[in-house]
């Protein structure tokens, strides 16, 4: 397509609909230079034509020039003041920009122009829930789902804000809402599987967990909530399996290892558990849970010149752990270390 809107603009290079064409064909191939390139040579044979100044804000948009972008939307608005699209595009830039006043005031213009434009009220929304006011993003969400009752994104966005609220009863209300229309939405399985898990109905979860995964495999946190789950009903192998389904989709996450370890202490297999905690700690050297973790079973064994080591290489991070102090006093104690272990208590005492 584009080489042939190429070879037409050799025989007419004053073609406006073709340069518009190629921009368009360039922007659908993610090929911004070009795109805006074209809308640009379109816009020098007519400077008067808001959806190409439209389409080239887009372009610098994708390309994170949002100066250009705001500017170009600025354009096409002095040839079309009513245009809603236009107005909600440069919200989005302003938004981007974390200019979140401007944003709101430009979803604002835009759905004055179309009170029923459903990207705009979402928007609008996501962005009143990030900035924690709950009551604008619900009255968003609300009239959203008056407009289109059959988007079941919109009653699941509403819903996560009730779970944000820890207003459960509702988050399952409109949860249930999204699944009666998407059944199969991997992502909506997912969030109901979160909700049961935060409510501790951990088979509820675990199953809805599992739905997920059939229609997505590649859920990875889901497998980590499943193993979650199931270090919470107490059965510590199910949990393993589940950490380690995980670790095939991502085998250089530390939290995984992390909680593969802690299932392995559970069953009171430390050299297991200690394995997978300093994979953690490979992977992440700064990882304060796996750094306590360790440093506990070594003491609990006794093995206290090695569990002083963590235990300073965690006080580094956080010098505001005063158990830690205390295993340190105890650690230096226990190797007949006096003047390491005063030097602790001096610690200690400095800090209250």
């Amino acid at each position: 397509m584009i080489e042939r809107f190429k070879e037409s603009l050799k025989h007419d290079p004053n073609d406006l609909d073709t340069w518009i064409n190629l921009g368009d064909a360039y922007y659908d191939e993610d090929d911004f230079d070009n795109a805006i390139i074209s809308y640009k040579k379109a816009l020098d044979i007519n400077p008067y034509y808001s959806e190409v100044w439209n389409n080239l804000g887009l372009s610098y948009s994708m390309k994170g020039e949002l100066e250009n972008a705001v500017e170009s939307y600025f354009r096409a608005l002095k040839l079309d003041p009513e245009d809603a699209i236009v107005y909600y595009n440069i919200a989005c830039a302003y938004e981007e920009k974390e200019d979140y006043d401007d944003a709101l005031e430009y979803y604002k213009k835009s759905l004055e122009y179309d009170p029923s434009y459903i990207d705009a009220l979402n928007n609008m929304a996501l962005l009143y829930k990030d900035l924690n006011q709950h009551d604008e993003a619900i009255r968003s969400y609300e009239k959203a789902i008056r407009i289109n009752p059959d988007d079941p994104i919109l009653y699941n966005n509403l819903s996560s804000i009730y779970f944000d609220l820890k207003d459960f009863t509702k988050a399952i209300f409109y949860n249930k809402k999204a699944l009666n229309l998407a059944p199969d939405h991997a992502a909506l399985w997912f969030d109901f599987g979160e909700i049961a898990y935060e409510i501790r109905e951990y088979d509820i979860a675990i199953n809805s967990f599992s739905k997920a995964l059939e229609l997505d495999p590649y859920l990875l946190r889901a497998w980590n909530y499943i193993g979650l789950c199931y270090l919470f009903k107490e059965n510590y192998i199910k949990a393993i399996e589940a950490f380690n389904k995980a670790l095939t989709l991502k085998d250089d996450d530390p939290v995984l290892y992390e909680n593969l370890g802690f299932s392995y202490e559970l069953l009171q297999d430390y050299s297991q558990a200690l394995k997978y905690y300093n994979i953690a700690l490979e992977i992440f050297p700064e990882f304060e849970n796996a750094l306590k973790k360790v440093a506990k079973i070594h003491y609990q064994q006794e093995n206290f010149a090695t569990a002083v080591q963590y235990y300073e290489r965690l006080f580094s991070l956080n010098p505001v752990e005063h158990d830690v102090i205390e295993d340190l006093i105890t650690c230096y104690e226990k190797l007949n270390d006096i003047e390491n272990a005063e030097k602790w208590r001096e610690i200690k005492l400095n800090q209250q």
